[in-house]
């Protein structure tokens, strides 16, 4: 009975041993199963990524980027828009690839309006205020559709190498916009870039592929680093229809060479009246360009230039002024060709009108009221007076004893004419005048003969020759 008690008490204990021998090998098992987990988990393969596009090669150096392999459209390159119905409200516009992509049909923009669309240039934005004050005139002339392209992100200050580099990526998404305004049905498209903004045009017009911008206007083009660019890289009368060029610091910031089928040198092209007290006069004269274009759009004068062969020609004085007038700015024809000189007025309003009233172009000549003759002084000829003005082919010079018998009329020997004055005389213009009035009669001197030796010695000093004048005068 003990011996089977025993072997009980070892029956449980055994099971006891194999309970716990399980416990231990399941909890082990679960240790490994997990560990295993982990390790499959941190080993697999990622998954496949779909395909992302190819982002841009930009070059940054501090606050200077330069636009490398880009695509459009670009957000670095934005486009609003005015009208009369939001003046002052501007509207920001997505531009695409596509018209689907794009909201210009949502905005106000109308198609049967004219388009302008303004560009600014280096270390500006659309916020100009002589580009703002243009917005102004323009929908006060009429309806138009008035687009701006800011791309101040890329042309800022100090980074001019970098801005002329990005002037290629503004132009090419800025064309975009232009296809979609021709998608509408707007064709009647004018750009206008200042500066830096001048040369945008160019790479804009060689983007499109089937259509010819009508015309382009550059406010006095930038000049450095576009001095040796090919016609590719730089504004030219390819560009466009009619591309029109104001010059007002040419060898500065601005060109001197032409680059449009007309261009304008205001005051020379060189430098502008009224900016040689200020700080920075080259600014002054950049500037100015935007301030004549500004006035043209609605001056009652207008702004008339001569034409000039060329800049050359100028320089040598070869090129005054002439009744051949043509005007410049938004009103120009685009039939004009050719370079033009223009004088402007040193403060606002600049515009100075026609250079003069001439009688061919049937304008009414000026009343200039008349004014006496001034007489010459006494015992001087009044032609010799111009001649010698020291007096010495007179007849008293060295203090010589007058001639007591010098006739006191001091224009009895006067071989130059003038006709007499009109009290009132006839301001038509030349087709409408008589050639027969404009001259009197001319004077009937009587030649007195024989002369005495005085008379003789003095008639050969006034140049006044008689019939006796190889005669032997008489001598007392």
């Amino acid at each position: 009975m003990l011996h089977f008690t025993m072997n009980k008490r070892l029956l449980r204990l055994l099971s006891c041993l194999l309970l716990v021998s399980s416990c231990c090998c399941q909890y082990e098992d679960d240790e490994y199963q997990r560990t295993f987990n982990s390790e499959a988990t941190t080993l697999s393969p990622a998954p496949i990524a779909e395909p992302q596009p190819a982002a841009n090669r930009d070059i940054t150096i501090g606050p200077c980027k330069w636009a490398i392999g880009r695509s459009c459209p670009d957000p670095d390159i934005k486009y609003y828009i005015y009208t009369r119905h939001n003046l002052m409200d501007r509207q920001s516009l997505q531009i695409d690839e596509t018209m689907e992509k794009s909201n210009l049909t949502s905005s106000f923009f109308n198609p049967r309006h004219p388009t302008k669309i303004l560009i600014h240039g280096y270390n500006s934005d659309m916020f100009l205020n002589p580009l703002q004050r243009m917005r102004d005139e323009y929908l006060a002339k009429g309806d138009y559709n008035i687009f701006y392209v800011d791309w101040s992100v890329l042309s800022p200050g100090p980074c001019y190498i970098s801005a002329v580099h990005n002037t290629r990526q503004a132009g090419t998404c800025a064309a975009q916009l232009v296809e979609r305004l021709v998608e509408t049905g707007n064709t009647d498209i004018h750009i206008i870039g200042f500066s830096l903004g001048a040369q945008v045009p160019n790479f804009l017009a060689r983007t499109l592929k089937s259509f010819k911008l009508p015309r382009i206007t550059g406010l006095d083009p930038a000049m450095p680093l576009f001095i040796t660019a090919g016609a590719n890289d730089k504004l030219d009368p390819s560009d466009a229809d009619f591309v029109d060029v104001i010059h007002t610091n040419a060898m500065v910031q601005g060109k001197l060479e032409r680059c449009g089928h007309a261009d304008f040198y205001m005051n020379g092209g060189i430098s502008q009246p009224g900016c040689t007290g200020w700080m920075n006069s080259f600014a002054c004269s950049h500037q100015r360009a935007t301030a004549y274009y500004l006035e043209s759009i609605r001056s009652p004068k207008g702004f008339w230039g001569w034409s000039c062969s060329g800049y050359i020609s100028y320089l040598l004085g070869m090129c005054p002024a002439t009744n051949y007038l043509l005007e410049a700015g938004d009103n120009t024809r685009p039939s004009t060709r050719g370079m033009f000189l223009i004088d402007t007025n040193d403060t606002s309003p600049y515009a100075l009108g026609k250079w003069t009233d001439l009688p061919t172009l049937g304008v009414k000549r000026p009343h200039m009221p008349p004014h006496s003759l001034r007489l010459p002084q006494q015992n001087v000829d009044p032609l010799l007076q111009h001649i010698d003005q020291f007096g010495k082919l007179s007849g008293n010079f060295n203090n010589l004893p007058d001639d007591p018998s010098h006739p006191q009329n001091l224009y009895e020997h006067w071989t130059s004419y003038s006709p007499p004055q009109k009290e009132k005389e006839n301001f038509n213009s030349v087709e409408e005048q008589d050639s027969s009035s404009e001259f009197e009669d001319l004077d009937n001197r009587n030649l007195q003969s024989p002369v005495n030796w005085w008379n003789y010695r003095r008639n050969l000093t006034h140049g006044y020759i008689d019939n006796h004048i190889f005669g032997m005068p008489k001598v007392h």
